[in-house]
């Protein structure tokens, strides 16, 4: 098989519009004199989890994405530099040859002031691109089991885990189309500023 090619990300602003073929976004709530509540799309099977990510500056090129099949799973910012999340649209749920085109995978700037929620199936990297040092913080809501299906597209290597993170151990898939390639965010360096 040849050597993975080099796709270059584009990187957008994170609005309801931009991101709507991809999740929901949420904190953007009219803000008036009065308290507002506003209810989000987050659903889930099993036990909710809610946990903190550190990730640390760097983290621009990438070839691992994944899609959960449980939970509509979702991130906060808490703290730190800007940040941007890669992310393809949702492929077919029951097909696990159903694999995003590399150059559907687009990034989106993350407004620390609002999360962000995954339609099921929708693909993503697994870490967030952090622009500036030090790093940053996010809270991600998620589900316990979290039934998840992880490609690596540089190594052509397709799996599925019952649980992300428990036993057993992730059952191999076929890799159809034989497309390799590693991912590479573009702008990375003018949104920092």
């Amino acid at each position: 098989m040849s050597s993975a090619s080099i796709v270059e990300v584009p990187m957008v602003p994170m609005t309801a519009e931009s991101f709507a073929p991809y999740g929901e976004v949420f904190g953007l709530a009219d803000r008036g004199p009065e308290r507002i509540m506003t209810a989000t799309g987050f659903r889930h099977e099993g036990r909710v989890t809610v946990s903190t990510i550190w990730n640390p500056a760097g983290g621009h090129e990438f070839s691992r994405l994944e899609r959960h099949f449980g939970v509509t799973q979702g991130f906060v910012q808490l703290s730190g530099s800007p940040a941007v999340v890669c992310a393809a649209p949702p492929t077919t749920l029951d097909d696990p040859s159903a694999l995003p085109r590399p150059e559907d995978v687009v990034g989106f700037l993350i407004d620390p002031g609002q999360g962000y929620l995954f339609h099921r199936g929708t693909w993503h990297a697994l870490d967030r691109c952090v622009l500036a040092p030090p790093g940053a913080t996010f809270l991600i809501i998620n589900s316990d089991p979290n039934p998840t299906q992880m490609i690596d597209f540089a190594a052509a290597k397709n799996y599925m885990h019952e649980d992300l993170g428990g036993a057993p151990a992730p059952r191999a898939l076929s890799w159809p189309g034989g497309v390799k390639a590693r991912f590479r965010l573009v702008g990375a360096s003018s949104a920092r500023e």
